[in-house]
């Protein structure tokens, strides 16, 4: 008669030790349940890495999302208004920004319509884009972001391209309620003058040339003359109504001791610089523009917010928000990049002797034209 003696687990299967008054060999049968019981507890493991692996979800929750994303998108359109004309430029920011929304939403359905530099013109047209009941509509510059408020009641509403809000219909650059908000280019007029400050540190009295029939220097001459006190120096000012105006406003500027001249956001000032840059030169008195073109045109340095990395990083995810997410663009606050890019013209500064502080290189992303 066999008697147990001992009966213990080891590594998973059953260890059997009998007495030496049992002969019955059982390494096959411990053997046998070893096997079976590794198996069971390999195959379940699999089972619940499978079913457990975040990856695994995670992908299919993606691919979900894909879809949804694209079928929501297949039934949308957009249409994007752009005031100037440029409907017929494929480097155009309108077109730009077409591109990115096709690779974002598959299937989207993206109209371009353009206000030829017309107000009347563009009145019409907006109407008529309120009236066919797209999903979005984009509108782009400044001019085109007055004409909306009072045309784009029903649709909602992104504007990109323009000024400062505050001086195109908007009470706060907070959520604006109702159906249009949007990505702004606009600089403080003190950021500005700071980093020509830098530049040219024995600054003391810049002559600032405004637009008269621009919409910007209702905003821009009293913060232009606030900033000028907050830092320290003698503001001075002259309005043009044309181009023809320009030498006139300069000269008069120099004259009244100007050791500066700054374009502010018009393109009849910065477009033109060239009319008044060889009257500058000679009297050794740096020209600076809001915007990135003077450069291009002959001023010495311009801080400016570059559009196409506006839209990429705060026009698009606003559409996501308001296709996708289903979000009022009236709950969302104006956007402004916070990085901005410093244009400089090299032979401008090598002709006025000026030299570029390295501190001002190492904080600020720097483009050298010319």
């Amino acid at each position: 008669m066999a008697v147990w003696t001992n009966l213990t687990e080891s590594d998973g299967g059953v260890e059997m030790i009998w007495s030496k008054k049992n002969s019955l060999k059982i390494s096959d049968f411990s053997e046998n349940i070893r096997r079976r019981r590794g198996s069971m507890v390999r195959q379940s493991k699999r089972r619940n890495l499978n079913r457990a692996n975040p990856r695994n979800w995670a992908w299919i929750i993606i691919a979900g999302l894909l879809l949804c994303q694209g079928a929501i998108a297949a039934d949308q359109r957009v249409a994007i208004f752009d005031y100037d004309d440029r409907v017929n430029d494929p480097n155009s920011l309108s077109f730009h920004i077409e591109s990115k929304l096709k690779v974002m939403f598959a299937g989207m359905e993206v109209t371009q319509y353009s206000g030829r530099n017309d107000e009347a013109y563009s009145v019409g047209v907006l109407s008529e884009i309120e009236k066919e009941g797209f999903d979005l509509v984009i509108v782009l510059t400044s001019d085109a972001l007055i004409l909306a408020q009072h045309t784009l009641l029903r649709t909602p509403t992104l504007y990109s391209n323009v000024n400062n809000p505050l001086i195109l219909g908007f009470r706060t650059l907070g959520p604006p309620g109702g159906n249009i908000s949007g990505a702004s280019y606009y600089i403080p007029v003190r950021k500005h003058l700071s980093v020509y400050k830098a530049i040219q540190p024995s600054l003391q009295r810049p002559g600032f040339i405004f637009d008269k029939n621009n919409h910007s220097r209702k905003a821009e001459v009293p913060e232009a003359r606030e900033a000028c006190t907050e830092l320290g120096l003698r503001f001075d000012m002259e309005f043009i109504e044309d181009m023809g105006e320009l030498q006139r406003a300069a000269r008069a500027l120099i004259n009244r001791g100007a050791d500066a001249l700054i374009a502010a956001s018009s393109g009849t000032i910065y477009e033109n610089i060239g009319v008044f840059r060889d009257l500058a030169d000679q009297a050794a008195v740096p020209i600076y523009s809001f915007y990135k073109n003077g450069v291009f045109n002959g001023a010495l340095a311009a801080l400016s917010s570059d559009y196409f990395r506006m839209s990429d990083e705060l026009l698009i995810p606003m559409v996501r928000k308001v296709l996708i997410d289903k979000v009022s663009p009236g709950k969302m606050p104006a956007a402004f990049l916070k990085r901005n890019k410093l244009f400089i013209n090299r032979s401008q500064a090598v002709k006025l002797g000026l030299e570029i502080p390295r501190r001002l290189l190492e904080q600020t992303a720097v483009e050298y034209i010319k």
